[in-house]
C-alpha cells in the first residue's frame, strides 16, 4: 500500500468525488478528506491510500512525465 497526498482541492470537494476521480487509477483502500470542524467543508487536501504502490504512482503521474499531475475534482 502507498499513501498519496492530494492538495489544492476545492472546499466543495467531497470524498465520493475524490474516490471517483482517483479510483480510475486503481483500488483505493482509504480516502481521508480533511474537513473543517466548524463548516464540515474540505480543507483543501486529502490522503489517499492505494492498494498497489504502482497504482498510486500512476495516479500521481498518469502520463509518465516528470511533472505534477493536475486533475479537476468537483
Amino acid at each position: 500500500m502507498l499513501v498519496v497526498f492530494v492538495g489544492g482541492l476545492s472546499t466543495e470537494t467531497n470524498k465520493k468525488a475524490l474516490e471517483a476521480v482517483l479510483g480510475k487509477y486503481g483500488r483505493i483502500v482509504e480516502a481521508l478528506l480533511r474537513k473543517d470542524h466548524e463548516t464540515n467543508k474540505s480543507r483543501g487536501f486529502a490522503f489517499v491510500t492505494f492498494e498497489s504502490p504502482a497504482d498510486a504512482k500512476d495516479a500521481g503521474n498518469p502520463h509518465g512525465e516528470d511533472t505534477w499531475m493536475t486533475v479537476d475534482i468537483p
